[in-house]
């Protein structure tokens, strides 16, 4: 299992910030050659303020998982919080500490 990656950012982050983890499966993980990824983001945040940080930190996921606006899955994804329940609003809100897991619709066995 690979470790998380860090956000980095060369602004000083000032405010309230939390933080939360996108587990990536499927072609997303083989995209961006990582299982994990931490993000801080700001109080209150959304869906898809977690998908827009995501798409700044791994680019490469914009356009394939990411739709182009940065601010919702691309269509064949999936996204489920903590494992309990699928997510489709990009309004959704997030929780300090959630698992975001990211995973393709059309997965199977």
């Amino acid at each position: 299992m690979s470790p998380p990656i860090p956000i980095a950012s060369a602004v000083p982050i000032t405010g309230s910030f939390l933080s939360c983890t996108v587990e990536l499966f499927g072609s997303a993980q083989l995209l961006a050659k990582a299982k994990t990824v931490s993000l801080a983001l700001p109080s209150e945040p959304t869906l898809a303020r977690v998908l827009s940080a995501l798409a700044e930190k791994l680019p490469m996921l914009v356009g394939r998982v990411i739709a182009p606006e940065k601010n919702r899955l691309a269509s064949g994804f999936a996204c489920n919080i903590n494992g309990l329940a699928f997510v489709r609003d990009p309004s959704a809100k997030i929780a300090s500490g959630d698992r975001i897991l990211i995973l393709s619709a059309d997965a199977g066995g």
